[in-house]
């Protein structure tokens, strides 16, 4: 099979984890999601003291993702710096600070976003937590397809002093398989309600 065939079979394999793991997620009562949250922030709270340490990297919660909102509470009480991804120009992504965390726009995928604020390199955060559909068995993340984080994060993957990119999930989103590709990102650890997953 040539290299063409081999990228043509992880694409389509990739969709139908996507595919099916986002049905279960968006067929998620309301209720459940906000208790499964509670559980699996906590979890990661105790092992890496998420709503105390100086730079976080979030992400505004959409479409049943683990509900963040408890712990940017958290920490913008005590003003600690927390960014979120806004999304630009030639499918480029920065991560920016927000100055009021109410002004918020949506962007074309309907994500909540700043309206403004402060641009954190990367590199100035200690841990970023990445909107995650799936996480495979070598630790590397399956996203939503558009190459954000990807393209964010890659330059940085090898440095010695690079942030713990962390994926909160539900326990359904672990994939047993290998489905990850040359660019894609692969997560320090991952949570659930159930488990705690480290990756060397």
């Amino acid at each position: 099979m040539s290299s063409g065939e081999l990228v043509l079979v992880s694409t389509i394999v990739k969709t139908e984890y996507r595919k099916f793991i986002l049905q279960k997620r968006n067929a998620l009562e309301v209720s459940k999601v906000l208790n499964l949250s509670k559980i699996i922030t906590r979890i990661a709270d105790l092992e890496l003291s998420l709503h105390s340490i100086k730079t976080l990297g979030c992400y505004f919660s959409s479409r049943n993702e683990v509900d963040l909102k408890n712990l940017v509470t958290k920490r913008l009480k005590k003003n600690l710096i927390t960014s979120f991804p806004r999304i630009g120009h030639n499918h480029s992504m920065e991560l920016i600070a927000p100055k009021n965390i109410h002004k918020l726009n949506k962007n074309k995928y309907g994500i909540s976003e700043p309206s403004d604020g402060n641009t954190i390199c990367p590199l100035e955060h200690e841990i970023i937590l990445i909107p995650t559909v799936g996480v495979d068995s070598n630790g590397y993340r399956l996203g939503y397809g558009g190459g954000y984080y990807d393209r964010l994060l890659g330059s940085i993957s090898q440095t010695n002093n690079k942030p713990l990119l962390i994926g909160l999930i539900y326990d359904f989103q672990f994939i047993d398989n290998s489905i990850s590709e040359e660019h894609d990102i692969k997560l320090d650890m991952a949570f659930s309600e159930q488990q705690i997953k480290r990756f060397s």
